[in-house]
């Protein structure tokens, strides 16, 4: 079933798996793990010839197919998730590899992918799990509304939930951000001095660049 030459192997889930099970019947675990990842299913006949005797406990460890073939569930997802991964890089390196925001955003990219790369920044990022995070569209509506374009405001929501996720939504001093419109403020008051001054790209823009 698989063409690939490795998969993940957790180790810690492989030896709470196998407390119960004797040194001997581990090994066999992972001798029969590592023949079907390379082979898929195998008959019953296949694995006493491989390992000899299959134990009740080891049993326990693998399904039985609708060919009547042991599989491991656990691997087969662990094989499934592994081809998707490749192949979603491999798409990726056909189109060029992931866009530089910049370049996205200049280019007038649909919201839906603004929304998406927002997303991507914000999902299990924030430690606090009882604060909401403000919607990707209203801190950039909120950009907006203080005098800056669609284009430049997309560009600004990206820096700014960039960096307020990768601090927890704390301020430099450690502070909770109570008001993140206020912080929106702030961080244009800061933009505009950057502009003014030409200063060098702070963490934030070079992490983005």
């Amino acid at each position: 079933m698989a063409t690939k030459p490795a998969f993940l192997f957790y180790s810690q889930d492989f030896l709470l798996g196998t407390l119960a099970l004797p040194m001997e019947d581990r090994g066999k675990y992972i001798t029969l793990l590592c023949y079907m990842h390379k082979n898929g299913h195998m008959s019953l006949t296949n694995v006493k010839q491989l390992i000899g005797i299959l134990s009740k406990e080891l049993s326990a460890k693998f399904k039985t197919d609708d060919n009547g073939k042991l599989y491991s569930p656990r691997l087969d997802k662990e094989i499934r998730d592994r081809e998707k991964f490749i192949a979603s890089r491999r798409n990726n390196g056909k189109r060029g590899g992931r866009p530089h925001i910049a370049k996205v955003i200049e280019k007038g990219n649909s919201p839906l992918l603004f929304e998406d790369m927002a997303k991507s920044i914000l999902t299990g990022s924030v430690k606090d799990k009882n604060r909401i995070p403000p919607k990707p569209k209203m801190v950039k509506d909120c950009f907006m509304a203080r005098g800056l374009s669609a284009i430049d405001s997309e560009y600004e929501t990206l820096k700014f939930l960039a960096h307020y996720t990768g601090k927890g939504w704390k301020t430099n001093g450690n502070v909770p951000v109570k008001d993140w419109k206020a912080a929106v403020t702030n961080w244009l008051i800061h933009r505009n001095q950057f502009l003014r001054n030409k200063q060098p790209k702070t963490l934030t823009e070079q992490w983005l660049a």
